[in-house]
């Protein structure tokens, strides 16, 4: 959480939000959205959809960047 603490403050950002974080609200979000990425088939980050393609990993940017460019 010190680390956590320090990156927000770095960033300008209240310190509330590390405390938030914890709430049990969001804590149900990030396993509802854990459950939708295993359903979809994810399984690293970022995976990125673009249309009907899945593109997995930073090094394909450049490939999103197109898909988005090309439709």
């Amino acid at each position: 959480d010190t680390v956590l603490a320090d990156v927000l403050a770095e960033q300008g950002l209240p310190a509330q939000r590390l405390a938030d974080s914890h709430a049990p609200a969001v804590q149900q979000r990030c396993d509802a959205n854990t459950e939708q990425a295993i359903a979809t088939g994810v399984f690293g980050a970022p995976t990125i959809f673009v249309g009907g393609e899945v593109f997995w990993g930073q090094d394909r940017l450049d490939w999103v960047r197109d898909a988005l460019t090309s439709s």
